[in-house]
């Protein structure tokens, strides 16, 4: 009875093997696929988001009033941003908040109030997505030609530090506390800004005396960009449109950002020249 028994025990393993296989393979061809599917839908949808955001701007009346057949390289062109521009901070000048003024044409970032320059930083290096690079008149003014309002931030750091100290009652008190000289301390600088006018604008801190600051600062866009692959492919599995939003991101001295950013109000007005 012993090898008829282990006859049938084998007969039985092999038989569940069999049925095994076709269970994994149709997992490994699955899966795969449906992940293919996804990122192709992802992929489809994120470029019809970008017609439908220019159709919806290019459908506004003031972008079909300002709009003509200027070329976008064309000197009178040129001469529309910059009176845009002049006119945008003209516009800020007349508050009483300090401001964030941005001049891509000359790489320069500038801290604001009623007109006088508070504090200068040069640009470094900046990027933006191609669809400010082809903007008619109108729809130049419409994302440039007014003052946008800072809806929310994000950054790295603290917007106001606080340091709470108790004060020694007398000398003896004050010999048995330890103390240590203040020193100028290196942080990674990077912060964020969601315009109302649906511009993302991002602002990163250099300092090649940073050791840790390119892991940190990656850190920190990879959690904002996770985010925000996160929302979209929520909506994507749903068949809906992710949200697009056009992003502007430049590079400064890590000091010039720190400064920058704890000096602006809670809702800065900004203005940018393209």
């Amino acid at each position: 009875m012993a090898p008829k028994f282990l006859y049938t025990k084998m007969n039985n393993q092999k038989y569940t093997r069999k049925l095994s296989h076709p269970v994994r393979r149709f997992f490994a061809v699955t899966i795969p696929v449906v992940l293919l599917l996804i990122v192709g839908q992802y992929a489809v949808l994120s470029i019809v988001a970008v017609r439908d955001n220019l159709k919806m701007l290019y459908d506004q009346e003031d972008v079909k009033l300002l709009s003509g057949n200027i070329p976008a390289d064309s000197t009178w062109f040129m001469h529309y941003k910059d009176k845009t521009w002049l006119e945008t901070r003209y516009q800020i000048s007349r508050t009483d908040s300090i401001s964030l003024s941005v001049n891509l044409g000359d790489s320069t970032l500038q801290l604001e109030l009623k007109g006088v320059v508070l504090k200068r930083s040069k640009i470094l290096d900046f990027r933006a997505d191609q669809i400010f690079s082809h903007l008619n008149e109108g729809a130049y003014h419409h994302f440039f030609g007014v003052q946008a309002v800072a809806e929310s931030a994000l950054s790295t750091i603290e917007k106001e530090p606080l340091i709470v100290k108790n004060a020694p009652k007398d000398t003896i008190e004050y010999a048995e506390q330890e103390h240590v000289i203040g020193s100028a301390k290196s942080e990674v600088v990077h912060w964020l800004l969601q315009l109302d006018n649906g511009i993302v604008l991002k602002i990163e801190g250099a300092d090649k005396l940073s050791n840790d600051g390119g892991w940190m600062g990656r850190k920190f866009w990879w959690k904002q960009d996770f985010m925000q692959l996160k929302k979209d492919i929520q909506k994507t599995l749903f068949f809906e449109i992710p949200d697009y939003k056009p992003e502007i991101a430049m590079v400064i001295s890590e000091a010039d950002a720190k400064a920058i950013f704890r000096a602006l109000p809670t809702s800065p007005l900004i203005c940018i020249r393209f």
